[in-house]
């Protein structure tokens, strides 16, 4: 199996990026949301790209990963900074260091873009993405994550 290739996604990838979305979810057992919505969500990131963009790797076989990082600003560091908001490499090109090369890659970007720090989210139950994140220079913050669903008036 060859290396796979990294870079930006365009438009024509929404349909495979979609399909490693919905696998991600699933595998992680996350609330899915309809084809529909998630075409709307990566296109707007094709529309705005200030707000975010779409990596994916692919290899002769097609896409096999994609992680999409966003822009969120930081009063506290007074600068935008990265956000990988999810990262995911399909079972069989797993092991081979693509996860580290896209990280090495969205760091390279958030430099050229000037952005002072790169974040991301994992499941404390995720033991084996904990891990791989403390190997790629990631370190827990001493902060906790609250978040509440927003389902109407109040």
């Amino acid at each position: 199996m060859a290396t796979p290739t990294i870079r930006w996604a365009t438009r024509n990838d929404i349909d495979p990026v979609s399909s490693l979305l919905e696998e991600y979810h699933r595998q992680e057992g996350l609330r899915g949301h309809s084809k529909e919505r998630v075409r709307a969500v990566l296109e707007d990131l094709f529309e705005l790209p200030l707000r975010g963009r779409v990596l994916v790797g692919e290899d002769e076989q097609g896409i096999v990963s994609y992680a999409l990082v966003v822009r969120r600003p930081s009063f506290e560091l007074a600068s935008d900074v990265a956000v990988i908001d999810e990262i995911f490499v399909k079972g069989r090109a797993r092991e081979q260091g693509l996860g580290r090369r896209m990280i090495n890659f969205v760091e390279e970007w958030a430099q050229t873009e000037g952005l002072p720090a790169m974040t991301l989210e994992v499941s404390i139950a995720n033991v084996n993405a904990r891990e791989f994140y403390r190997s790629v220079g990631f370190a827990k913050v001493d902060r906790e994550i609250y978040a509440r669903s927003i389902s109407g008036p109040r």
